[in-house]
């Protein structure tokens, strides 16, 4: 039937206008453009969309592509129609496709060719190959199509290396990848194996023993379990740096004993630091109170940068958020904490003297920052239990620091710093590094753009520890980049485009966490976290894998996980946002999506695989306008298993704000409690679930929001409640 079809479309499809390959979704047929009639057989799923976005129906027989046979659809005539297979039913209906996995999904990455080796508990089925060694030629008889949309992340290159990333081909399941530059086979990569004997496909590769100052064309070929190659992926040309002037700390007078301050030292080795040059700290331990970055270096640290446990060794002026309670934003004042240990904003009037510091807390310019190396950042001598916080940990730095400002309460809590914080950036790259031992947050990475954070190893968990470091989150990225900020909202703003992948982390709260602002001032402020390619990561403890919220004000856009592994954490992917708090998808203009989560895995889940909730505790802000709501967020490829006192996916919302346009498909649970989903409203096929299955409890939904239309496939039979 299918080859059928293919050869009664032929004539159209060579009179039709021309179309990319990201026009029709994997296993569909490319059919009509918008207006023109489509022909087929029986009754079949079909989709409407261009360059990667798609919306679904059902159709019988012929049909016109039309835009109104598509509920909730953003499209233009330029779209096309394609059909996919017979369904069981007329009724049945799919709201994703496999392609979300490929064009959709943006799940590119780059590793080394160790990839998660040195960084994670992960080791990698990739090889690599003599630069020396001669490209095959391109095969088309393989099992799968080209990979898609290779890319160069952000910053992820330098004199010797440059890291290649690309997405799933759109058709066919390859077995492995093999990169070419200037034509020449550099390596291969297959899986990445995580404990538990987990894996995850493999899309990003590191390619090294590179000449400075040189360009690269770079491409991707897929090769299936017959070793036949596809045709080339796109080309991407990538030059190398030229070999920078390298600044040894040791030479500025510092001393890797792990009991000297060198605060003084390496800053002025920073501060030395000429425009593409790099600041060394070399094997040793090199103990520090707060740094302060400069644009346009690379920071290479093999050695252990240690973190002061002295509270006077950090400046007082951080602000995470520090236009919150100005005029125009509310009146509550975002609470003030203690500078990082590596910082990006801030200054001294007197760097020699140390003197006449400057908070500079909307500092905005700050660009081309690489920090990267063998070694490790280490925010404390040590840590021990906080006995405000049954079972969490402090670091030694932290105790001090609270105690500092007034104990446990709300000054003195919040005082914390954050590990490194990383603010008004543009142009940021964090690799292969091990950070351990925060007083708060990890890595804080806040107003910035064009960012990269690549087989690192966030480790907040002391082995002693029953639930963590309080709030150490593994990285937090908020927004996104503007010139300037102002009560009337952002100048400049730019997309975020972070990239996050091959990491391992393992924390004492949420792993990944993605934020946006909160309540009236994230609202008024107007920065949303626009484009997150999240990949290729392995998260142990922590409260979420991937996390989206609370602070929800400004929304999320553009967001794509995909191929992660949450092995033992509480959630995998969880969504959480509060009545006053506002937002959850920013505005959605041609050509975005929200969120895609795709052929994502899960193990031994502790709470729930998937939370989407509206209940989460206030903020102390004046409310935003609507209540925080999510909508478009499609999950594709969700397998594993869940503990027996856990859901597969358990959601709620607000009345009158629900949830809307939710997309599951090919979500498989084995254990736990099955699926209850409260508080999600729409239609079919703009909120549908198909083929959703759990092997244990039940699946029940509320039926004043959704009905049995909204299901096909779903194991157990979904129950109206």
């Amino acid at each position: 039937m299918h080859t059928r079809l293919l050869g009664g479309l032929a004539a159209l499809l060579l009179t039709a206008n021309a179309y990319a390959a990201t026009d029709y979704p994997a296993g569909y047929t490319k059919c009509a453009q918008v207006g023109t009639a489509c022909s087929m057989t029986g009754t079949r799923n079909v989709a409407l969309g261009k360059s990667g976005l798609f919306v679904y129906a059902t159709q019988t027989g012929n049909f016109t592509c039309s835009l109104s046979a598509f509920p909730a659809n953003s499209f233009t005539t330029s779209a096309w129609c394609s059909v996919g297979p017979v369904t069981s039913s007329s009724s049945s209906s799919s709201s994703s496709s496999s392609s979300s996995s490929s064009s959709s999904s943006s799940s590119s990455s780059s590793s080394s060719s160790s990839s998660s080796s040195s960084s994670s508990s992960g080791s990698s089925s990739s090889s690599s190959s003599s630069s020396s060694s001669s490209s095959s030629s391109s095969s088309s008889g393989g099992s799968a199509s080209a990979p898609q949309n290779v890319a160069v992340p952000p910053l992820a290159f330098e004199d010797t290396h440059i890291t290649v990333a690309w997405e799933k081909p759109t058709s066919g399941s390859p077995s492995g990848y093999r990169v070419y530059a200037n034509g020449t086979l550099k390596g291969t990569v297959s899986k990445i194996s995580w404990p538990s004997g987990i894996t995850n496909q493999q899309l990003y590769y590191d390619i090294t023993g590179l000449a400075p100052s040189t360009s690269y064309a770079l491409s991707v070929r897929a090769v299936d379990s017959a070793g036949n190659e596809s045709a080339d992926s796109n080309v991407v040309s990538q030059s190398t740096t030229a070999t920078p002037t390298t600044l040894n700390v040791t030479t500025y007078g510092a001393v890797g004993d792990g009991t000297t301050l060198n605060t003084k030292t390496i800053q002025n080795a920073i501060n030395a630091c000429p425009v593409g040059g790099k600041v060394l700290i070399p094997s040793g331990t090199f103990k520090s109170g707060a740094l302060y970055l400069k644009s346009d270096c690379t920071y290479q640290i093999d050695g252990v940068l240690l973190g002061s446990d002295a509270a006077a060794d950090y400046e007082w002026g951080n602000n995470r958020f520090p236009i919150y309670g100005t005029t125009g934003f509310g009146t509550i004042k975002y609470p003030t904490n203690y500078k990082a240990l590596l910082n990006t904003c801030g200054y001294y009037a007197d760097w020699s003297a140390r003197t006449g510091y400057v908070a500079d807390n909307l500092c905005v310019g700050m660009k081309n920052i690489r920090i990267t190396g063998s070694g490790t950042v280490q925010g404390s001598s040590g840590s021990s239990a906080d006995s405000a916080n049954s079972g969490y940990y402090l670091s030694t730095l932290a105790h001090n620091q609270r105690a500092a400002q007034g104990g446990d309460n709300a000054t003195g809590d919040p005082a914390r710093a954050d590990l490194l914080s990383l603010t008004g950036v543009n142009g940021l790259y964090v690799s292969k590094l091990k950070f351990t031992v925060p007083p708060d947050h990890m890595l804080f990475i806040a107003r910035s753009s064009n960012i990269t954070v690549a087989n690192i190893n966030a480790n907040s968990w002391p082995a002693a520890s029953s639930k963590g470091i309080h709030n150490g989150d593994g990285i937090d990225l908020s927004t996104a980049y503007a010139s300037a900020l102002t009560a009337s909202g952002p100048v400049g703003l730019l997309p975020t485009n972070a990239w996050i992948f091959g990491s391992t982390f393992d924390n004492g709260d949420d792993c990944i966490n993605l934020n946006a602002g909160t309540s009236a001032p994230g609202v008024t402020a107007a920065t949303p976290l626009n484009g997150a390619k999240i990949f290729n990561n392995y998260t142990l403890h922590g409260h979420g894998g991937v996390v989206l919220g609370s602070f929800t004000a400004a929304g999320f856009k553009n967001i794509a996980i995909t191929e992660n592994t949450f092995n033992g954490t509480e959630i995998g992917l969880r969504f959480k946002t509060g009545k006053n708090r506002g937002g959850g998808i920013a505005p959605l203009g041609t050509g975005d999506f929200g969120v895609r989560a795709v052929d994502n895995k899960v193990n031994a889940i502790l709470d729930d695989a998937i939370v989407i909730m509206a209940s989460y505790a206030d903020s102390t802000f004046a409310d935003a306008p609507t209540p925080g709501h999510f909508h478009d967020i499609t999950i594709n490829g969700l397998t594993g298993s869940v503990g027996s006192s856990a859901y597969g996916a358990e959601t709620s919302g607000n009345t009158g704000s629900e949830h809307y346009n939710i997309n599951f498909t090919n979500v498989n649970i084995t254990g736990g409690k099955g699926f209850v989903l409260n508080g999600i409203k729409g239609s079919a096929p703009s909120t549908m679930f198909s083929n959703v299955t759990s092997s244990a409890g039940s699946f029940t939904y509320a039926s004043s929001l959704l009905t049995s239309t909204n299901f096909a496939s779903c194991s157990p039979t979904p129950t109206g409640k």
